[in-house]
């Protein structure tokens, strides 16, 4: 049985466009998947076992929950040993644990033939995390309402290029916190969404990447101001623009970075993981 990559995402900005009645905040957000996985081995068994190695009950970890699910849906009892290496930092919005649920139920659906349609499949790792879905798509995931809502846009040129991935020791950012923060004079009207949406059909990434803004990246960089010195010294240095990916903790920068940029970075190389990547 293969070896799976479960790939890390970041956010190519994130706007948010106001609170919906369910409580939840409506969002526009493109998602790229870059070079930096978590390796999931799979093989059958007698029974339904999940490990890990980071430490989370196995009754919690969604990978667990998907297949449970995915057997209440479809009938076809669940036999996997899986045990998941973990690589992508946890807690960094890098979205780690909704790419292993994804790539894990997308394999086994696969692997049955099928029973669940592209939708279904969607629908039914959506339920458990809003960013599943877009690890489904083979290209940039344009996800909307609170993030289940996905379309694939295929764009070749997207692929290969740089994204230097700064994430920070010690720094959780909840969610749910971050968004509590966000003040409403944030929120975009789908008027200002919709030249970013043509933009992102046309334009290189680059390019777009300039016009990407996120409020919740932020409201993060207040809350944490220690990340927000360093995002500043970063962007002072590096003449580039640095972005928070999601609502945190981790921030990235799009293209190469020159000598005296390459230097600054070194010099937080103590208080972050930093990776050098590229974009899938």
């Amino acid at each position: 049985m293969p070896v799976l990559q479960s790939f890390a995402k970041v956010n190519l900005g994130l706007w948010v466009l106001g609170r919906r009645p369910d409580g939840f905040h409506e969002v526009f957000t493109p998602i790229v998947k870059v070079s930096l996985a978590d390796l999931v081995e799979v093989s059958p068994s007698d029974r339904l076992e999940v490990r890990t190695t980071f430490p989370i009950p196995q009754e919690e970890n969604l990978v667990y929950r998907g297949l449970r699910l995915f057997e209440e849906r479809t009938g076809i009892l669940q036999r996997w040993k899986i045990f998941i290496e973990k690589k992508v930092p946890v807690g960094g919005g890098l979205g780690g644990g909704s790419s292993n649920l994804a790539t894990v139920l997308k394999f086994v659906n696969d692997y049955y033939g099928s029973p669940l349609s592209e939708r279904e499949l969607s629908e039914l790792v959506a339920s458990l995390s809003s960013d599943a879905p877009s690890f489904l798509c083979d290209g940039v995931a344009v996800a909307e309402g609170r993030g289940e809502r996905v379309s694939c846009l295929r764009r070749p040129d997207y692929r290969g290029v740089p994204i230097t991935l700064f994430v920070p020791e010690g720094v959780s950012s909840p969610t749910g916190e971050v968004y509590r923060a966000l003040d409403p004079s944030a929120f975009v009207s789908p008027e200002r969404v919709r030249p970013l949406k043509e933009l992102l059909k046309s334009a290189p990434l680059e390019e777009f990447f300039e016009r990407a803004e996120n409020a919740l990246g932020e409201v993060f960089l207040r809350l944490h101001p220690s990340v927000g010195r360093d995002v500043d010294f970063l962007r002072k240095v590096c003449y580039k623009k640095f972005l928070v990916s999601g609502s945190g903790s981790s921030f990235f920068t799009v293209g190469s970075l020159d000598r005296r940029c390459l230097e600054a970075v070194d010099r937080l190389k103590n208080r972050y993981k930093i990776f050098f990547l590229v974009t899938l």
